[in-house]
């Protein structure tokens, strides 16, 4: 039945002049199908470059959003229309609203938090001047209300290269924590975080390394800061993959959500990658099915298109990022 479905799609993609992207924590047979695997900003940018007519991104809705900013004359199609990023959610430009979940905050200075019925907004007008480094992982609105962009590789490089000694960041604390350890602005923060590497806890560090005693561990920034100190290497979901290869290391243990052990084994399949913890899988990533790909192809209707007024402002804090060298 599988390969009935991927025979369709293979079909529908080449009478559409379609490309298929994956990120890196979609299910397995979804990655196996597309043309190109990585993070978000890197997808959207390969996809940039290609002669195509139509973008397939297998992944959250702030990707889509980020594919239709630099590619804005291609249609860009989202499988599952309703697959979001929560932590993107958690911060807006003007609408105040309450996150249901309880969110637990640090006490660690020189980090300030907010709560979740603040906008951007208030937070401009509250520090008037302070420029605002908006995660990749954010709407499209907010990267146009932003200053500059940033992804969880290049944070600290980011915030360093700005003029001001205070910087507003958005929405990850942990990312901006991160940043904080490596940096010596003040860095106000979002309260924000991701709902699989924030539970995370340094209990969970101590138990993999006693059940993985000869494996390395490398942590996504979007974990806590107590776990981030912890681990022997810190990097994107594409520096993971890169150190990986690379690495004359045998055994990895993998602090991210676990959809990139499939790429990890693939990629490196001599070597043994164990999730640090089995339940960090993110729900909306593994919304996208080998079914729904082919029925967005087939329909053409989960168009994510960005506003032209929106889409300049927000390409301009991508390009600013871009520019740092």
């Amino acid at each position: 039945m599988s390969s009935d479905i991927i025979d369709s799609i293979l079909h529908l993609k080449a009478q559409r002049r379609a490309i298929l992207l994956a990120h890196n924590y979609q299910r397995p047979e979804v990655q196996d199908i597309a043309d190109f695997i990585g993070d978000s900003l890197e997808l959207s940018r390969k996809a940039a470059t290609i002669d195509c007519d139509v973008i397939v991104f297998c992944g959250v809705h702030f990707m889509a959003e980020s594919a239709s900013i630099l590619s804005p004359d291609k249609i860009v199609l989202l499988p599952e229309l309703n697959a979001g990023c929560p932590m993107a959610d958690m911060v807006t430009v003007s609408e105040r609203r309450r996150v249901k979940e309880h969110f637990k905050g640090y006490v660690e200075q020189p980090v300030y938090q907010f709560p979740h019925e603040f906008t951007l907004r208030d937070m401009k007008t509250k520090y008037p001047g302070v420029p605002v480094v908006a995660y990749v992982n954010t709407t499209a609105a907010v990267k146009a209300e932003s200053d500059i962009c940033c992804t969880s590789a290049n944070v600290i490089d980011v915030v360093n290269s700005m003029d001001s000694d205070i910087i507003i960041s958005v929405p990850d604390k942990n990312l901006s924590m991160w940043a904080q350890r490596h940096s010596n602005k003040r860095i106000i923060t979002w309260d924000g975080f991701c709902n699989v590497h924030d539970r995370i806890t340094k209990t969970d560090v101590v138990q993999a390394r006693a059940t993985y005693p000869n494996a390395i561990l490398i942590a996504h920034p979007e974990c806590p800061l107590e776990v981030l100190e912890l681990a022997d290497h810190v990097a994107s979901t594409s520096g993971m993959i890169r150190f990986c290869k690379a690495s004359d290391q045998r055994e990895f243990i993998i602090a991210t959500e676990t959809g990139i052990l499939h790429r990890l084994k693939k990629d490196s399949p001599e070597k043994l990658f164990h999730p640090l913890r089995s339940d960090m899988v993110c729900p909306n990533m593994k919304m996208t099915t080998l079914n729904s790909v082919l029925k967005a192809l087939q329909e053409m209707k989960n168009i994510v298109k960005v506003d032209e007024e929106i889409r300049i402002k927000a390409k301009t804090a991508l390009d600013r990022m871009l520019s740092i060298k």
